[in-house]
């Protein structure tokens, strides 16, 4: 399956191994400008259920390592959309080292938008930022080239969730992130609870920051956002939620 970008090389890439549910991947990635896989992206393939038939859209794919381990399993192609360049390069990079090239399609674009009009899929997975900009950018987490939630973090996820109507097969599943204390997360749950008529947390984690992180994050976030981090044990921490989404509305 032919990629729908045209690769640049990216110069300082560098192999390394990711741990997913059933797989250990080496992918090539550029840890000191680009977006790494990260415990978001190992999180979404403990949870996220394929089927042998199965068309998949990995949404936010960065490096490919979504699109990689599920184009291994039992679906059928992969369609894999990111706005950077270099991360579309280095996912078509990636497919081909793990020899699925044949099963992943790449796209650069927003969301959807570069998607093949009457395309439908059966996963969605949504690994879009979710976080707000300010923490997102100052602690390093997100590069200038990609695309953080905006002021109070919900800017993509929302978007997601209301195009995402358009791209589902029938008896299909979304999965999309929430965080709260880095996002307005109520917010987004208001627009998930409109589009779809059942949703299921399928994980619910505590992520620690530290002392520097927390400092970082108390600068750049608005007081109602920052009074939703907790303390866990002796440190403060941001909840991270993976939703799965059925029944669209």
């Amino acid at each position: 399956m032919a990629s729908h970008t045209k690769e640049s090389p990216v110069a300082d890439a560098v192999l390394r191994q990711f741990k997913l549910k059933g797989q250990t991947l080496d992918l090539y990635v550029e840890p000191e400008s680009l977006f790494v896989p990260n415990a978001v992206s190992r999180l979404f393939s403990k949870v996220v259920s394929l089927s042998a038939g199965d068309t998949v859209f990995d949404i936010g794919t960065g490096t490919g390592v979504l699109a990689v381990w599920a184009a291994r399993g039992p679906c059928k192609e992969v369609h894999a959309v990111d706005p950077v360049k270099d991360h579309c390069a280095l996912a078509a990079r990636n497919a081909r080292l793990h020899q699925v090239a044949d099963r992943v399609r790449i796209y650069q674009g927003n969301l959807f938008a570069p998607l093949p009009s009457g395309l439908k899929a059966n996963v969605i997975i949504g690994d879009v930022s979710g976080i707000a900009d300010g923490p997102g950018k100052a602690l390093g987490w997100y590069s200038s080239e990609v695309p953080t939630g905006g002021g109070d973090g919900t800017e993509v996820v929302t978007e997601l969730l209301c195009q995402v109507h358009d791209w589902l097969a029938e008896a299909s599943k979304l999965y999309f992130p929430v965080a709260v204390g880095l996002s307005d997360d109520q917010k987004i749950m208001d627009v998930a609870e409109e589009r779809f008529t059942h949703l299921r947390r399928v994980v619910d984690v505590w992520f620690p920051l530290s002392e520097d992180e927390y400092e970082i994050v108390a600068c750049c976030l608005p007081p109602d956002l920052l009074s939703r981090l907790q303390k866990r044990g002796s440190r403060m921490a941001w909840n991270g939620h993976i939703y799965e989404a059925t029944g669209p509305r």
